[in-house]
């Protein structure tokens, strides 16, 4: 059961003490910034490399999702050993909400490597997940595995996943290709689907 949301500040506690305990400034954990802008929005200087033996030893521990989800978007590195990736698909699989599934399924869509191609394609196939594996879908062109391909075509009518897939599928097949299996979608009687369809023609007919 995940915690309420106003214990955060407790409940991140822990995690913060084990970092400092290890030497890493714990000041800026849980940011994450996109762009700098100098004297309004500044570097985030938390190393997360350094946190990493930290965040995969309490990630398990920690029910608060809020606090896991600040864990995770650390996670989201490249490292020779393959670690954050191998803890993110088993985080994946554990309980949680949509919206946090797909932070999981973004840093695992980063942080993963060939090896675990077979996993995700596992992973992306499980439509109970919502929203949250739209990371894990929009990520299949990279597979390139039969199963991969039939995942990403069921995942063009799914409303939950409509918009993702047809990027994916974009990429995968080519503008011209891609046509052909979207512009049935026009009519789709979901109207997530069809407004993903239509985005998606206006796109493809930018390019072309």
């Amino acid at each position: 059961m995940t915690a309420p949301a106003d214990n955060y500040e407790r409940d991140v506690q822990p995690v913060t003490a084990a970092l400092a305990a290890a030497g890493i400034q714990t000041r800026d954990f849980g940011h994450f910034v996109n762009r700098v802008v100098p004297g309004v929005i500044e570097r985030v200087h938390f190393d997360a490399a350094r946190a990493m033996p930290v965040l995969l030893e309490w990630l398990p521990r920690v029910s608060n999702e809020r606090v896991r989800e600040a864990m995770v978007r650390h996670l989201a590195l490249k490292t020779r050993d393959s670690q954050p990736a191998d803890t993110l698909i088993q985080e994946y699989r554990r309980a949680g909400s949509p919206n946090y599934k797909w932070v999981v399924a973004s840093s695992l869509a980063f942080a993963c490597t060939r090896q675990h191609f077979a996993a995700i394609t596992e992973l992306a196939a499980d439509r109970t997940q919502g929203t949250g594996r739209q990371p894990l879908i929009e990520m299949l062109w990279r597979i390139k595995t039969l199963a991969a391909d039939q995942i990403l075509l069921d995942a063009l009518d799914c409303p939950d996943t409509a918009l993702a897939a047809m990027s994916a599928l974009r990429r995968r097949l080519g503008n011209a290709d891609a046509r052909l299996h979207i512009t049935p979608l026009l009519s789709h009687p979901d109207q997530r689907v069809s407004r993903a369809a239509r985005q998606h023609l206006q796109r493809i007919d930018k390019r072309t």
